[in-house]
C-alpha cells in the first residue's frame, strides 16, 4: 500500500520489517529504568527523603494542574460519547466479547490497585477532614466511600480512555501500521513523529508507564505476602515478596506466549470472575443490611456532590487530603493514560467511539465501585461495630497486613484469604501482560491489527519491570515512595496527553473523520 510504503521510509532510521525493533526507543527506555531503580537499590535512604521531598512540591505548587486536566478530560469524553464522532466506528469488525472486552480494560486499569485501596482507603480517608466534617467523625466515613468510587469513577476512566479514540483512528481508520503514543500527536508534529521528537515522547510515555505499574504491584505484591503470612504463620520477608515477584513473572510468561486472544483475555475472564465471586460472598456473609445502605447512601452522596468534589482543593483545609490523595490518584492515573489508551484502542477494533469512551466510564466505573461498596463497607462496618480499629492499624502497620486482619471476621476466613491474594496475583500478572504489550508495542516500528509484538519483546520488558518494585521494596518505605514514582514521571506525561489529544482536534478540525482509501 502507498501508505505504509511512505511509513517504511520514515521510520528508516530505525530497523525495519515486521517486528523490527526501534533502538532508540529500546535502549532508551530501558537505560531510563535502569538509572531509575540502581540508585534506589544502592541508597535507599537518601532515595526515600528525593522522593518524598518531590512527592510534597509537585502535590502542592501543580496540583491545581491535574485538577483542571481531569475536567479536560471528562469534558472531553462527553463530546466524545455524544458529539458528532460518536457513531463511528474503529474498524471494520469486532475482536473480542464485550465481557472479555471490559474484562480485560479493567483488569489491565486497575489490577491489584483497587484490591489494596478498595479495602482499606476508607481507613487512611477517617484520617482528614471532609467537607467540614471532622476527621474520624461518621458523617466523614460516609463521604470517604464516596470519595473512593469517585477516585476510581468516571474522571479516572476518563483519563484513561483520553487518547484511545486518536490513537485507534490512525491505526484502524488511517490504517497506518503503527502502534504507539507517538503517532496520535502528528496533527501537530507532522512527519517530525518519525524523528528524535517522536522517540523522545514515546520514551517518556514508557518511564511513565513504568512509574505506574510499579506503583500497582508495589501495592499488590505485600497482600499477597500478607495473605500466605496469614495463612501459614511465615515470616514476611524481602525474599518472600520477591518470590512471589517472580512467580507472578511465571504466569505472565504462559499467558504472553499464548497472546491476547487466547493469554490475557482468558485470564482476565477468570480474574473477573473470581473477583465477582469475593464479593458476592462477603455481601451475603457480611452485615448484607448495612452494606446495602451504605451502597445507596455513598452512591447518591457522590451523585449529588460530583461537581464538589472534582474541584474541591481544599485551600483553607491546607489541602490535606487533596493533595495526599485525589492528587495522587490522577497524577497516577496520568501517568497511566497514554498506556491504557493505546491498550484500549487496540483491543476495541469495531467498535464505535460511543462504545470504546462509555464502557470504561459506565461500565468500569461501576466495577471499581462495588470494591469500595462491599471490601470497604466491610471494613467501615467492624470499624463502626467497635470490632477492629483499622484506622489505628493503618497508622501502626501495613495496609495489607490491615486487609487480612478485617478478612479474620469473614467465615472460612483462610481460604477467602487465599482466594483474595490469588485474585490479586493475578491481577498483577494481567497488569504485566497488557504494560510489556504496550511496551513492546511501542518498541516495535511496524505492528498491523493482526500482528502482535514479538514474544521475547513481551518477556524482556515484563523482567525489566520487576526490577522497580524490587527497588521499592528494598527500600521498604511508606505508601509515599509509591505514590511519588507516579506523580513525578507523570508531570511531564501529561503534556504528552495534551499534544496528543490537541494533534488530533486539529486533524479532525482539518479533514473530518476520513477512512482511508489505499491501492495495494
Amino acid at each position: 500500500m502507498d501508505h505504509q510504503k511512505k511509513t517504511e521510509e520514515l521510520i528508516a532510521p530505525c530497523p525495519t520489517g515486521r517486528n523490527g525493533v526501534c533502538k532508540i526507543c529500546f535502549y532508551g527506555a530501558f537505560s531510563l529504568i535502569l538509572v531509575t531503580c540502581i540508585p534506589l537499590m544502592l541508597y535507599p535512604t537518601e532515595g526515600e527523603q528525593v522522593i518524598n521531598t518531590l512527592f510534597k512540591f509537585i502535590t502542592v505548587e501543580m496540583g491545581w494542574l491535574y485538577m483542571l486536566a481531569a475536567l479536560g478530560a471528562f469534558s472531553l469524553i462527553l463530546w466524545f460519547a455524544f458529539g458528532p464522532l460518536s457513531s463511528k466506528r474503529l474498524g471494520d469488525k469486532v475482536e473480542y466479547s464485550t465481557f472479555s472486552w471490559i474484562g480485560m480494560l479493567f483488569c489491565a486499569g486497575v489490577g491489584a490497585g483497587i484490591m489494596f485501596g478498595g479495602s482499606i482507603d476508607w481507613a487512611y480517608y477517617m484520617a482528614y477532614p471532609m467537607h467540614g466534617e471532622p476527621a474520624g467523625s461518621w458523617k466523614a466515613a460516609e463521604w470517604g466511600t464516596a470519595y473512593g468510587m469517585f477516585h476510581w469513577g468516571p474522571i479516572c476512566w476518563s483519563i484513561y480512555a483520553i487518547l484511545a479514540i486518536p490513537i485507534g483512528y490512525s491505526y484502524y481508520v488511517k490504517k497506518v501500521p503503527i502502534l504507539n503514543i507517538s503517532q496520535a500527536c502528528k496533527g501537530l508534529l507532522g512527519e517530525k513523529v518519525h524523528g528524535w521528537q517522536g522517540k523522545v515522547i514515546d520514551i517518556m510515555f514508557m518511564a511513565g508507564l513504568v512509574a505506574g505499574s510499579a506503583t500497582a504491584l508495589g501495592l499488590g505484591i505485600p497482600i499477597v505476602a500478607a495473605g500466605i503470612v496469614s495463612v501459614t504463620g511465615m515470616k514476611h520477608s524481602f525474599l518472600l515478596e520477591f518470590g512471589i515477584l517472580v512467580l507472578v513473572t511465571l504466569i505472565f510468561s504462559v499467558t504472553s506466549c499464548l497472546g491476547l486472544k487466547k493469554g490475557l483475555s482468558k485470564l482476565s475472564d477468570f480474574n473477573v470472575y473470581m473477583a465477582m465471586g469475593l464479593m458476592l460472598f462477603v455481601f451475603i456473609a457480611g452485615p448484607t443490611v448495612f452494606l446495602t445502605d451504605m451502597a445507596i447512601s455513598s452512591i447518591g452522596l457522590l451523585i449529588s456532590n460530583f461537581i464538589t468534589m472534582a474541584t474541591w482543593m481544599d485551600p483553607v483545609g491546607g489541602k490535606g487530603f487533596t493533595q495526599d490523595w485525589t492528587i495522587f490518584y490522577y497524577a497516577w492515573f496520568v501517568a497511566y493514560a497514554p498506556f491504557m489508551s493505546l491498550f484500549i484502542a487496540k483491543i476495541s477494533r469495531g467498535r464505535t467511539v460511543r462504545q470504546v469512551v462509555l464502557g470504561p466510564i459506565i461500565i468500569a466505573s461501576f466495577g471499581c465501585g462495588c470494591f469500595y461498596l462491599i471490601f470497604g463497607n466491610f471494613g467501615l462496618f467492624l470499624q463502626m461495630t467497635g470490632q477492629l480499629d483499622a484506622v489505628s492499624m493503618v497508622t501502626q502497620m501495613k495496609g495489607a497486613t490491615v486487609i487480612m486482619a478485617i478478612a479474620d471476621f469473614l467465615p472460612f476466613a483462610s481460604l477467602y484469604k487465599l482466594v483474595f491474594a490469588t485474585v490479586t496475583a493475578i491481577s498483577m500478572a494481567t497488569t504485566f501482560d497488557a504494560v510489556s504489550f504496550a511496551l513492546a508495542a511501542t518498541t516495535t516500528t511496524m505492528l498491523s491489527p493482526e500482528e502482535e509484538p514479538a514474544r521475547w519483546n513481551r518477556l524482556f520488558w515484563a523482567i525489566s519491570l520487576g526490577m522497580v518494585p524490587t527497588g521499592i521494596m528494598l527500600i521498604d518505605g511508606p505508601l509515599s515512595v509509591l505514590q511519588t514514582a507516579s506523580i513525578v514521571v507523570g508531570l511531564p506525561v501529561l503534556g504528552i496527553v495534551v499534544i496528543g489529544m490537541a494533534s488530533f482536534l486539529k486533524e479532525y478540525q482539518r479533514t473530518g473523520w476520513v477512512e482511508a482509501r489505499c491501492k495495494s
